[in-house]
């Protein structure tokens, strides 16, 4: 992973199949071409393995505009159900890579990834 090497703090990094897919998205109609996760300081090491609570999330989608509807889906559902809690949302690729940060993570945590993403 290419944010490794930026030294953003990930730890448990892990590349999701379609048995390890926790949304059921990857591969599918409508879906993401592939998925990573990684713990990040700040984030819920308890929470179930490749959450998007425990720090970080890339989602590969196959256009722009898929990830940008799935960005909107996911900051949509959080604004009307703010007990979901927040993310920080960075695109790479031309748009196609959504790099979804939790909210647990610290601002000064989420801006170094910020950072990352935008040097790839």
């Amino acid at each position: 992973m290419k944010l490794d090497v930026a030294k953003v703090g990930l730890t448990h990094v892990a590349v999701q199949d379609e048995d390890t897919d926790p949304n059921d998205l990857l591969g599918r109609p409508n879906g993401y071409t592939s998925r990573a996760s990684a713990d990040l300081p700040g984030g819920d090491s308890e929470a179930k393995k490749y959450d998007i609570d425990r720090g970080l999330v890339i989602e590969v989608w196959p256009t722009a505009d898929d990830a940008e509807r799935r960005s909107k889906f996911i900051q949509d559902t959080l604004k009307t159900m703010q007990m979901l809690g927040t993310e920080y949302h960075y695109r790479a690729d031309e748009g196609r890579v959504l790099v979804r940060v939790s909210g647990k993570v610290k601002p000064s945590q989420a801006k170094k990834i910020e950072t990352a993403v935008a040097a790839l």
